[in-house]
């Protein structure tokens, strides 16, 4: 008997709990977003293809990060560099989000504003470090390298910023001679011009060159492979 009544419990805790998360539902919250005016880089442990990623924050989270969410009602073709962005979004926390994305999604409601930000042309040495094997680079944002509907690839350099620590896939650096199998720290000069938005990196000196086997994800996500 007592057996009995355990297993009817069990049954009756079973069926409140799927009662419960069938009523639950998404969060919902209206918010503003700013869209940053320069793009960052976005790979992924499972894939050597590299690509652009924007760059936003609400005002529920002022951190600026990259746009890794579920979107609806942005056109990505519309976004232009040099320019910050406001808009009016729903910001929904989703009870039940897919696999292997972000629990927040973003409706997009309104385009608040739009403001040219990069008005001069600046130059800034900065430290990389340099793997050894080149990654594949599928620039989707950049207005002039989509071609029917589809984004060319390139073999880029992937490099890591020794001051921020942001990973970047680089298609050139003017007068790097770049030998696959070793790896580098490098100095160069980042260029960025305002009018068309465009950034050149040029280098200034190698550090050091050692041969290496080093591989993406590797050497980012904290394993040997």
């Amino acid at each position: 008997m007592r057996k009995l009544s355990l297993i009817v419990a069990s049954i009756i805790m079973s069926a409140f709990l799927f009662s419960c998360e069938k009523d639950a539902k998404d969060t919902v919250k209206v918010v503003e977003l700013i869209i940053y005016p320069e793009t960052s880089f976005k790979g992924s442990e499972l894939s050597d293809i590299w690509g652009d990623a924007l760059v936003i924050s609400d005002n529920e989270d002022a951190e600026k990060h990259v746009l890794d969410n579920i979107t609806e009602g942005f056109d990505y073709s519309d976004y232009e560099r040099g320019y910050q962005y406001t808009y009016k979004v729903k910001k929904v926390w989703m009870h039940n989000p897919p696999q292997d994305v972000s629990s927040i999604k973003y409706i997009f409601m309104e385009q608040l504003s739009k403001k040219k930000v990069i008005t001069e042309n600046s130059e800034k040495d900065i430290q990389l470090y340099v793997l050894p094997q080149k990654v594949e680079y599928s620039p989707w944002i950049v207005k002039r390298d989509v071609e029917n509907g589809m984004s060319q690839r390139y073999d880029a350099l992937h490099v890591k910023n020794e001051k921020t620590g942001e990973w970047m896939a680089l298609i050139d650096i003017e007068g790097f001679d770049f030998e696959a199998g070793f790896e580098y720290v490098i100095n160069v000069s980042e260029m960025t011009k305002a009018d068309p938005y465009s950034k050149k990196y040029t280098l200034l000196n190698v550090v050091s060159k050692e041969e290496s086997e080093k591989k993406w994800p590797g050497v980012v996500y904290g394993y040997d492979l």
